[in-house]
């Protein structure tokens, strides 16, 4: 079974204090994907300090030197892949910055190179902030050849006439019918791919992810977490679960103790597994 976590918000706005407190030890046993925000726009996002909370101003990620300098030495190290996490993140209208628009493309286009350039890396995986992506901008991924963290779907843009996304919605269909936990696989659309993420978050259910872990164990697949460094230390709304930072922790202590588990970085797994077709 392939395992990684995904991170998502890390901006102009996180400290490397935050992101060696949430991730220092994780890191000793395998690599961390983070999605990142090129220029974050201090909208509502929980992600941004209060003090900045809706004022609406841009923050570019290369104005925060302490971050950018933490971020180049962990990638060098391997430590943590970079994704692409939109490009301001929060819209003044509320809509989901992918879900429709116009150049999303070239904001794709422009915002990977940027933090290609700034952080030293490539990128290959776009992760679309508040989960939420439409025809719009699922179509601009896959012009941009980049992959997807999350799932789109038939109504998030899959071709309706091809028969390989058809494939894929019957047996996604069957699957959940049949009380399928997660879905343990990555997804080849053809002009790009897409791996779901199991929320490890306060309103998440522990265990269900736990349930899901197994499973994708049994079945060989994938379990991808999802989570924000940013809520880790958050207690969680369902009764007797752990805080989301131990929920993680155990996950990954499971995963660790397993020799069939194979650590790997989002994009790797994304880019190098077998997937679903």
């Amino acid at each position: 079974m392939y395992f990684c976590i995904r991170d998502d918000d890390t901006s102009f706005f996180t400290s490397p204090e935050e992101l060696e407190r949430a991730y220092g030890e994780i890191l000793k046993w395998g690599p961390v994907s983070l999605a990142v925000v090129p220029f974050h726009r201090a909208g509502t996002s929980k992600a941004v300090p209060e003090k900045f909370r809706g004022r609406w101003t841009i923050h570019p990620l290369h104005r925060n030197r302490d971050l950018v300098e933490y971020l180049r030495l962990k990638v060098k190290q391997g430590k943590f892949e970079i994704m692409l996490h939109g490009y301001h993140h929060d819209e003044p209208n509320d809509i989901p910055e992918f879900s429709n628009g116009e150049k999303l493309t070239q904001k794709i286009i422009d915002a990977r190179k940027y933090l290609e350039d700034l952080l030293g890396t490539s990128i290959r995986v776009f992760v679309p902030p508040h989960n939420t992506i439409g025809p719009q901008g699922l179509a601009a991924i896959a012009r941009a050849g980049l992959h997807l963290g999350g799932i789109g779907g038939i109504r998030s843009g899959w071709p309706l006439l091809s028969h390989r996304s058809w494939l894929l919605w019957l047996r996604l269909r069957s699957w959940d019918t049949n009380n399928g936990l997660g879905i343990p696989w990555v997804l080849d659309l053809g002009d790009h791919r897409e791996i779901a993420g199991n929320p490890v978050t306060p309103a998440a259910s522990f265990a269900k992810n736990k349930a899901s872990l197994e499973l994708a164990l049994r079945l060989g697949g994938v379990f991808c977490v999802a989570t924000h460094y940013w809520e880790l230390p958050v207690c969680s709304t369902n009764p007797g679960n752990p805080v989301v930072g131990e929920q993680l922790k155990l996950l990954i202590d499971r995963a660790h103790s397993d020799p069939r588990v194979v650590w790997r970085s989002v994009g790797d797994i994304v880019s190098e597994c077998a997937a679903v077709i």
